[in-house]
C-alpha cells in the first residue's frame, strides 16, 4: 500500500503539468475563435442619479449621459450591440448636503459577461446641489396700452392675489415680483383674460428655474364710458342722380363711427345713435370719387377728434348687350394674283359692355376682318376677326364662328 501512494505521489506532479498545459491550450483555442476586442460605443449611456435628498434640488449638473469604452470578447460586443439599452450609468448623492462635488460614475452592464470597463467618459460629473426653498408673493397687475377715447378702466379683479414659488433657495431669493400684463389697448368693454405670471428680479428680468403655483391667473378689468360720451355711427346722406347708364356700387364711410361729447349728459343719451353727414352731390356723376364731408351736430353736441370724415363713393356703368346682324366681313391680306371666294360673307356678333357705351355703337364702328396671309390657293375654315371701338366692349359671341375660304388663281 505504501509503494502504491508513493508511485501516486510521484506521478502527481506530471499530472498537474499535463492539466495547466491543457487548460492553456483550451484558452488559446477559444481566445482565437472569439478574442478580445476594444470598443468604444458612441452611443449615449443616460445617466441616473440616486439617493438624492427630497429637501435638495440639482442646480448644475456637467452632463446627462456620458459614453464608455469596454474590453470584451467578440460574442459578448455582439450581444451588448444589439441590448444597448441595457446598459445605464448612475452616480450616487446618498448623504450628501448642500453644496458642489465631483461624482465618478458607475456602468451597470446588465449582466454582460466577461467585459471589463476600460474608460467613461466623463470620468466625473459635478453637480451642485441647493436647498429647496419656498416663498409666496402678491401678484402686480400691469396695464399697457391705450384705451379707446371716453373709456375709463374700473378696478382689476384677479382670480388669485398671490403665488407660491418653489425651487433653489439662490433662485428664489433673486424673485422680487410676480408680474401680470394686459393689453388695453383700443378696449371699449369689459374684457377677461388668462395671464400669464412672470417672476422678476429687481432689474424687472424673468428669473428660470422657479415653479409657480399657480402659473396663469384670471384677470377681468371693467371698461366704462365716461359720463357724456356716446359712440354713434355715420349715416351717409346724398343727393342727385348720378348719370344715366351708371349705378352706384358702393358707399363707405371712414370712420364708419365716431365719439361725441355733450356737456349736457342728458342731450348724449336723448339723441340718436347716428350722425348725418352734410348731404354729398351725386349729379351725373359716372366714375368713383372720394370727398371729405362734415357731419350734422345738434347744438351741444361736439365730435371728439376730427371733425370730418371721408367718404368713398362708387360707381359703375351699368351692364347690357345687344346684337348686331348682318355685319360684313372684309378680306385682308390676299396674296397677289389670288382669288377669294368667303361664305358666309356676312356675320351676326353678339356684344356686350356699358350701357352707354352700346347706345353709341353701330355697324359702321365694328370691323370684321378675315387675314389670308401666306394662304396658298386651297380651301380653308377660318375664325374671323372683330375689332371694336372701345376696351370695355366685349366679344360674347359670334355666328358662325368660322367661314369656309376658297383661293385659286
Amino acid at each position: 500500500m505504501m509503494d502504491f501512494l508513493k508511485r501516486v505521489l510521484k506521478l502527481l506532479p506530471i499530472f498537474f503539468t499535463a492539466l495547466i498545459l491543457a487548460v492553456i491550450v483550451w484558452v488559446a483555442s477559444v481566445s482565437s475563435s472569439d478574442p478580445n476586442e476594444v470598443v468604444s460605443y458612441t452611443t449615449p449611456v443616460p445617466l441616473t442619479v440616486l439617493g438624492q435628498n427630497p429637501d435638495l434640488l440639482i442646480t448644475e449638473q456637467s452632463a446627462e449621459d456620458l459614453t464608455i469604452t469596454l474590453r470584451a470578447p467578440r460574442s459578448v460586443h455582439d450581444q451588448i450591440s444589439r441590448n444597448f439599452s441595457q446598459i445605464t450609468a448612475r452616480i450616487n448623492l446618498s448623504g450628501l448636503t448642500a453644496g458642489t462635488y465631483s461624482l465618478v460614475p458607475e456602468a451597470e452592464l446588465a449582466g454582460f459577461k466577461p467585459v471589463q470597463v476600460l474608460e467613461i467618459n466623463p470620468a466625473e460629473i459635478n453637480i451642485t446641489l441647493e436647498q429647496v426653498a419656498t416663498k409666496t408673493l402678491d401678484i402686480t397687475l400691469l396695464q399697457t396700452g391705450n384705451l379707446s377715447i371716453s373709456y375709463e378702466a374700473g378696478e382689476a379683479v384677479l382670480s388669485s392675489k398671490s403665488v407660491e414659488l418653489l425651487g433653489p433657495l439662490s433662485k428664489v431669493n433673486e424673485v422680487n415680483d410676480i408680474v401680470a400684463s394686459i393689453d388695453l389697448s383700443n378696449t371699449t368693454t369689459t374684457i377677461t383674460r388668462i395671464v400669464e405670471l412672470r417672476p422678476i428680479d429687481r432689474r424687472g428680468n424673468v428669473v428660470e428655474g422657479v415653479s409657480l403655483n399657480p402659473t396663469s391667473i384670471t384677470v377681468e378689468v371693467p371698461i366704462r364710458q365716461l359720463v357724456g360720451y356716446r359712440n354713434v355711427f355715420i349715416k351717409i346722406v346724398t343727393t342727385g342722380t348720378i348719370a344715366q347708364g351708371y349705378h352706384l356700387t358702393s358707399l363707405v364711410v371712414t370712420p364708419p363711427n365716431v365719439t361725441i361729447y355733450a356737456s349736457d349728459p342728458a342731450i348724449a343719451d336723448e339723441m340718436p345713435s347716428f350722425l348725418d353727414t352734410a348731404p354729398i352731390n351725386l349729379s351725373g356723376a359716372y366714375e368713383d370719387f372720394s370727398i371729405n364731408v362734415d357731419l350734422q351736430l345738434q347744438d351741444g353736441i361736439v365730435v371728439v377728434g376730427n371733425q370730418q370724415v371721408t367718404v368713398e363713393v362708387g360707381i359703375d356703368a351699368i351692364q347690357s348687350s345687344t346684337q348686331f346682324v348682318g355685319v360684313p366681313v372684309e378680306i385682308i391680306n390676299l396674296g397677289r394674283g389670288l382669288t377669294v371666294n368667303i361664305s358666309p360673307d356676312k356675320v351676326d356678333l353678339y356684344i356686350s359692355g356699358p350701357m352707354n357705351l352700346l347706345e353709341e355703337l353701330t355697324a359702321d364702328n365694328i370691323r370684321v376682318t378675315l387675314d389670308l396671309s401666306n394662304r396658298s390657293p386651297g380651301t380653308y375654315q377660318l375664325s374671323p376677326d372683330v375689332l371694336l371701338n372701345d376696351i370695355e366692349l366685349r366679344l360674347d359671341s359670334i355666328l358662325p364662328g368660322t367661314i369656309e375660304v376658297v383661293l385659286w388663281r
